[in-house]
Formats: C-alpha cells, structure tokens, sequence
C-alpha cells in the first residue's frame, strides 16, 4: 500500500470515506479528541489536525476517544503487511494477551529479536510501543465488558487483563474520557447496554480468581470491515466440521478451542449486523453511502475470564477479521481479469483459520491424496480415541468436547490413522516441534514448514493459509483449483496453476479461497475426481508428492 501524505488524509476525512477506517487516525488539537476518517462530525480546520498510524499512539499523545465515531475499536490494523512483518506479528501476540501477565522482554524473546528492535519496529510502523498498544487492547476489552454485560467493575478489570480495578479506571478514563460506571450508566439510559441474566452472572462470578466450578459466559462485537462472506466460511467450516468439537447451525459457528488458560467455545453469528442495525445479506457489498463497517455477535465461554482477550483475538484470526474486502477484492479483480465473475458473485472472501500452524500440519498431512470428508473422518476417529471432554457448564450446542492436541495426536497415530506408514511417520516429525509463525517472518517460516519430514509444497501452502493466516501462497498442484481453473479457462496444466496466479500477489491465497469455492459449485462431472487411496498408492508415490483430491 501506498504511503499517504497528510494532505491526502485530510481529504479523506472531509470526504468521510470509510475506506480509510483502521489505516489512520485523526488528532484534533483544539478539542483533544482522536476519530476515525469517516466520523460524522464536522470536519476540523486543516491548521488543528494531526494524524497518527494507530489509535494507541492517539492515546499516548493525551487524545481521548471520539464519542460519534468510536475510533478506539476499528476493524482490521494498519500494519498490514503480507510479508509478516516484526510489527504485525508483535500486535498479533499483543492482542492474544502476551503482555497481560508476560513482559516485554518475553515478548521480544518470543519473537527472537532483542527489546530495542521490537520497540523500533513498532515506532516506525505503529507509532506507540507495546505497552502502549497493550494498554489499548485491554480498554477495547473492557468497553465491551462495561457495554456488554453488567459484571461488577473487580471483574471487568480481571477478564480485560488488568491488574487491578485502579489501572482499569485510570486506563478507561484516559481512553474514553468517562470512567467505566460513567459510560455504563450512560449506555443503560440509552438503552445501548445487553443486560446480563441472573444465569450468566453467576457463570461469569464462578471461575477466575474464585476458582470455581462454573464457567464464565461473556459477550462482545466483532469489529468486520464489509463486504464479508460469511456464507463460504459457514460452509467452509460446516462441511470440515469435527463431530462434537465444531458446528455450524444456521449462520452461528461454534468451536471449542484451547485458550492459555484452560478450554473455551466461542459462538460467532456470521451474518454481520450493521451500524444502522440492519444485516446485509452474506457475501453482499454495502450499498453506496452506506457503512462500510459493522459487527458479529459473539458469545464466549471460559473455563477462566483471563481467556476473555485471547478468545476474541482467536475469533478474530479464525474469521480473518482483520482483512481488507474492499482492496483484496480490487486487487483480483484488477491483476486476474478471469476471476472478476467469482469476486462479483462473492465479495468479501475470508481465509478460514485454524487455531495453530500444528493444527494446520494435522489437517493438512492426513488430508494429502484424500477428500476434505477423509480427512474429517480421520480426524474425528482420533477425537473418538484421545479427546478431551468438556465441563458440562462450558458445553453449548452440539459442542461437547475439544480435539486432542496435535502432539496428542502424532504420539498415537498408531491407533487411528489409516494410511501409509511414511504419512504416519511425517506426522509424528512434524507435529512434535513446528516451527513458531510468530518467531520468524512469512518467508523464513514457509521454507521451515517446507523443512519438515513428510511435508512437501502442497501440504506447506494449505498448513501456511490455514494456520499461519499467511495471505500470498498457492497450494501447489491442487487438483479441485486446477477444474476451478479449467472452468474458467486460466489453465488445463496442474504446473502452470502457481504461475497464473501469481499476478495475483500479495494476495493469492485469496484467489485459491476463490478457486475453492468455485469448485465446489462445478456440475458433478466438472469436478474433481477423487484420487485412489493413500494404501493403494504408497509404492508409487512419495509423501512429498501427494496431493488431495479436494480441500
């Protein structure tokens, strides 16, 4: 993305365009407020505005929250960067709570470079340092709290990550410029606040710091930059979905994951509700004029309230919330004349995550040279054998039980994979010690995944999109892209399909999502066909050659 000069920002927000909502932020000096470009408000004199990368660094300057536009909690990030950057992968971890009990030398350990490096990096791209952007993330959390349920102010502070209720108040009242029972009382008036159930209270007062044996049910919004196709993650995830451990019911998605401290299910509503309380349809561009941003319902449950940061941060990942629609969208559009019918019929095409690149290895191994149902079926059979069942409070819907661990499952492979002996052994190498997405940029990690036994160039590209939300690879020799492909007249060559799309980068993982989809809506004899078993092809194929007949 082009670097934007200050005179352009200003453009931007007399012109209130949304488009620009996450990139940059709008200081106005002569009131000590910061907005989003699209805010309603009046549009400040040239000579009284500054403008800034994030909102952390507004608030380090001693600006306050917007009350109109609500710039503490914009969808996506600036630091965009598809090639991995220091500064995305530092705001990732930041966001998944790595400063709330970690420090900051953890962190730059974590991300194998040293404290000054790390401070650097997020100068230069972000314009704060982690504390400060850890300091934003836990406000962000905590307005949600105060918002969306009626937890007592101790709590509140507890679930966002604070150390105490003081550093809440202090924290909340330089953010917003109201203390946190101002903002609630104000909301409750307006009738802007979710009040909570006799239920839910006991069951967020029940674990935590008590120790109890209930667990915690909280609420928030997901922040979602439109258009958003919630329909092909709901179909995504449906049709891979592991009996008992996910479900998709409707247009919610549920999945029960493991938090850093202790199981959790998240609830997402996929069609997204917005900010004039109207749902666009799945998929659907907003119409012109109208806002471009808006938000999922999600519901959370916590065997610990510390997880309540880490489960949105993995909510978010797993939708690929942070994504920009609108320029992926022009970007295919524009480098790959071919898929322009696809974009049109599916705006807003979202990778669909998996909680960790060994999960992804999981998936991706047993799935070589097999259907995406296979695989599924594999799966399952493990969680049959060594899964975790859930506390009867954390269970909801038909979620009931959590997926052993990849490590669970590569030490008895023995027990529940049926297939060659070599996909077996691949699958206790490279499960055991996967390389860190967060320690090492996209490149150095896609030639470590491409290092491990077993591993080969498609199952490398399929782990990197799924686990490591890498945007730019292509799954090579991927047999339901080549109809999609075909289909379209881009190629009839399996080797050539890296090459097409390659006018497609930085962002040609979406363009396979694309390609996927389109496969998937191919006339049964235009689709591909299932290749031979793993058994019965092990003597002529080598792992690192395999590729699946569907994803």
């Amino acid at each position: 993305m082009l670097e934007m000069t200050d005179e352009e920002r200003y453009t931007a927000i007399r012109a209130r365009d949304a488009r620009f909502d996450g990139r940059f932020f709008t200081c106005v000096r002569s009131t000590g407020i910061f907005c989003r470009p699209s805010c309603p408000a009046r549009t400040p004199a040239r000579s009284n505005v500054d403008f800034v990368p994030t909102a952390a660094a507004a608030v380090e300057a001693g600006f306050r929250a917007c009350k109109r536009c609500g710039p503490s909690a914009p969808p996506g990030t600036p630091v965009a960067d598809p090639a991995g950057g220091l500064a995305e992968r530092a705001l990732r971890l930041i966001a998944s709570g790595a400063l709330d009990e970690g420090s900051v030398p953890d962190l730059a350990d974590r991300l194998a470079v040293s404290e000054r490096t790390l401070h650097r990096a997020l100068l230069a791209q972000t314009g704060a340092s982690a504390l400060a952007h850890a300091r934003m993330r836990r406000a962000r959390r905590a307005h949600d709290l105060v918002l969306e349920t009626d937890l007592p102010m101790s709590e509140v502070a507890f679930a966002a990550g604070f150390g105490s209720e003081r550093q809440l108040h202090d924290t909340f009242t330089r953010t917003f410029g109201h203390a946190p029972s101002v903002v609630r009382e104000r909301a409750a008036r307006a009738g802007r606040t979710r009040p909570s159930s006799a239920t839910e209270r006991e069951r967020a007062g029940g674990r935590g710091r008590s120790g109890g044996t209930e667990a915690a049910e909280l609420h928030a919004r997901l922040a979602v930059r439109l258009p958003f196709d919630g329909a092909g993650l709901a179909a995504w995830f449906g049709h891979r979905a592991v009996d008992g451990v996910e479900e998709v019911e409707g247009d919610r998605w549920r999945r029960a994951l493991r938090l850093p401290h202790g199981p959790a299910v998240i609830d997402v509503g996929l069609c997204p509700i917005g900010g004039n309380g109207g749902a666009p349809p799945h998929g659907s561009a907003p119409a012109r004029g109208s806002a471009t941003t808006a938000h999922l319902p999600l519901t959370v449950r916590l065997a610990d309230m510390r997880d309540y940061g880490a489960a949105v941060a993995s909510a978010r990942a797993l939708l690929d919330l942070d994504a920009d629609p609108v320029g992926i969208d022009d970007s295919l559009t524009r480098s790959l004349p071919a898929l322009a019918g696809l974009v049109s019929d599916r705006p807003g095409v979202r990778l669909p995550g998996l909680p960790s690149l060994a999960e992804a290895l999981l998936w991706a191994i047993v799935g070589q040279q097999i259907t995406s149902t296979q695989a599924r079926d594999q799966i399952e059979r493990a969680t049959d054998l060594i899964g975790e069942e859930l506390p009867p409070s954390l269970r909801a819907g038909g979620i009931l039980r959590l997926l052993p661990t990849p490590e669970q499952a590569a030490a008895r492979a023995e027990d529940w994979y049926r297939g060659p002996g070599t996909r077996r052994r691949a699958l206790a190498t490279a499960l055991t010690a996967p390389p860190d997405p967060d320690a090492l940029p996209t490149g150095d990690l896609a030639a470590a995944v491409l290092a491990l036994p077993g591993v080969g160039p498609w199952t490398a590209g399929y782990a990197l999109l799924r686990g490591a939300r890498a945007t730019d690879v292509v799954p090579a020799r991927d047999v339901a892209m080549l109809a999609a492909a075909r289909d379209l007249g881009l190629t009839e060559d399996l080797a050539q399909l890296p090459a097409v799309l390659a006018p497609a980068a930085p962002w040609r993982s979406y363009a396979c999502l694309h390609l996927w989809h389109h496969a998937t809506s191919l006339p049964p004899a235009r689709r591909p066909r299932s290749t031979q078993s793993p058994r019965s092809t092990r003597s002529t194929r080598s792992t690192r050659s395999t590729r699946p007949a569907t994803t």
